[in-house]
C-alpha cells in the first residue's frame, strides 16, 4: 500500500465514530466545546498578543531556539499557532479537526521535535489561555465559575490534541522500524543472493578449466560417477570419448606456447558445439579431452567425433593438428565402473595414436581391433 494515497485519517482508520469514541475516553463533550466557544471572541482580539507571548517565553530555551533556526520558519511558525488558536476555539471538533492535529505531529516529527519539547510547549500554552481566561473574568467578561469550566475544557482538548500528534509520533516510528525491518529483509535476500551467486561462481570455477570453458579432470570424475549411476537406474548405456590432439607438443615448440594455447581454446569451443545437451565435455589434461555421453552408444558417438572433427579442421586446418580418439561404449546391462571406462577408452586411443604415426590423420578405435580413419568409420561390438 502507497502511503501517498491514503489521508492520514484513512492511514490510522479515524472514523467519525471513532473519533466520536476517543472524545468519550477523555470526557470532552458538546458542552466543552460551547465552553470554548464562548471564550473565541475574547481569544481572537488578544490573538496576536498570545502568539508572541507564546514564542518570546519558547525561544528562551536554546534547544527550541535551534530546532526553529530561522526567522523566516518562526514566521510561519506563528501563523500556524494562530490558526492553531482559532481551531481550539471554534467548537468543532471533527475529523477536519483531527487531520489537522496529525499533520502538526507530522511536521513536527520531520523536523526534529522531541515528544519532550512538544509537550513542554503545551504546558507553556495551557498556562497562557489559563491566563486569558483569569483577565476574562478579572475583566468582567464572565464569572467564575464561567472561567473554571473553560479552563477545564481546555485541559480535556489539549489531551484530546496531543494524543493524536503522538498518533503520529508512533506512527512515524513504527514507519521507520518497517522500512528499516523491510530493507534488512531486502539486504538480507541481496546477500543470500550473492553468495549463492559467487558460491555458484566458484563451484564453477573450481569445477571448470579456464582455457577451455570445459570440465576440469576434478569436475569429470564427479559427473563420471553421477552419470553412470543415472544409467544404472535407467538401464540405459553410456559411452566415453577419449582423444588427444597429435603431435601438439611439436606445435608448441615451433609456434610457442600462445598458438598452442589458442588451438585448445578453439577445440574447447568447437567440442561444445559439437556434442549433444546431455554430453559432459571434459578437460582431462594437456591435450588430452572426454566426452562423456549418458544414454548414447558407439554409433552417437562417432556421429559426434564426425562433427567435432570437421569442426574443427574448418577453424584449424593451418596448423594441420589431428586427434587420436578412443571410444568405449559400457552398459546398459551391465555397467563399468568409471577407472574401468577411461582405462578401455585410454587403450583405443593409443591404438588410434600408433595407427596415425604410420599414417596421419584422425583416427578412431572404437573396439580392440576396430580401426577406422575419418571418413571411414567401422562400427565395433560395443566394447
Amino acid at each position: 500500500m502507497l502511503l501517498t494515497n491514503h489521508s492520514m485519517v484513512e492511514q490510522l482508520k479515524l472514523t467519525d465514530r471513532k473519533i466520536e469514541l476517543i472524545k468519550k475516553l477523555f470526557d470532552l463533550t458538546r458542552a466543552d466545546a460551547d465552553n470554548l466557544l464562548a471564550a473565541e471572541p475574547f481569544i481572537t482580539r488578544n490573538l496576536d498578543a498570545i502568539v508572541e507571548e507564546f514564542y518570546a517565553k519558547q525561544l528562551t530555551h536554546l534547544e527550541v531556539e535551534i530546532v526553529i533556526g530561522d526567522s523566516e520558519t518562526l514566521s510561519r511558525l506563528k501563523n500556524s499557532m494562530r490558526g492553531y488558536i482559532q481551531e481550539v476555539f471554534s467548537g468543532t471538533y471533527d475529523q477536519n479537526y483531527v487531520t489537522n492535529r496529525l499533520r502538526v505531529g507530522k511536521v513536527h516529527k520531520r523536523i526534529g521535535v522531541s515528544p519532550a519539547l512538544y509537550m513542554s510547549a503545551v504546558r507553556l500554552l495551557w498556562d497562557i489561555l489559563s491566563d486569558q481566561f483569569e483577565k476574562q473574568y478579572e475583566e468582567g467578561h464572565c464569572s467564575r465559575d464561567e472561567a473554571d469550566r473553560r479552563q477545564r475544557s481546555l485541559t480535556k482538548l489539549l489531551m484530546f490534541d496531543v494524543q493524536f500528534v503522538f498518533e503520529t509520533y508512533t506512527g512515524a516510528l513504527v514507519a521507520e522500524v518497517q522500512k528499516a525491518k523491510q530493507e534488512l529483509e531486502d539486504y538480507a535476500h541481496d546477500l543470500a543472493e550473492t553468495v549463492a551467486k559467487q558460491t555458484k561462481e566458484l563451484r564453477e570455477l573450481s569445477c571448470q578449466d579456464g582455457l577451455t570453458r570445459l570440465f576440469n579432470h576434478r569436475a569429470f570424475y564427479e559427473r563420471m560417477r553421477v552419470e553412470l549411476a543415472s544409467c544404472a537406474r535407467r538401464k540405459e548405456p553410456l559411452t566415453l570419448v577419449y582423444f588427444d590432439l597429435n603431435d601438439f607438443k611439436l606445435l608448441n615448440d615451433n609456434y610457442g606456447h600462445i598458438v598452442g594455447d589458442q588451438m585448445l581454446e578453439a577445440l574447447g569451443s568447437t567440442i561444445l558445439n559439437s556434442i549433444r545437451e546431455t554430453d559432459i565435455a571434459c578437460r582431462y589434461g594437456g591435450d588430452e579431452f572426454c566426452i562423456i555421453m549418458p544414454g548414447a552408444t558407439n554409433g552417437h558417438a562417432k556421429d559426434v567425433c564426425e562433427r567435432l572433427i570437421n569442426g574443427f579442421v574448418s577453424r584449424n586446418d593451418k596448423h594441420k593438428i589431428s586427434f587420436s580418439i578412443g571410444i568405449c561404449q559400457t552398459g546398459p546391462d551391465k555397467l563399468m565402473s568409471g577407472d574401468e571406462l577411461v582405462i578401455a577408452a585410454d587403450k583405443r586411443m593409443y591404438l588410434a595414436k600408433a595407427q596415425a604415426k604410420l599414417e596421419p590423420g584422425f583416427w578412431l578405435c572404437d573396439t580392440q581391433e576396430s580401426l577406422g580413419k575419418f571418413g571411414m568409420f567401422v562400427c565395433g561390438d560395443g566394447g
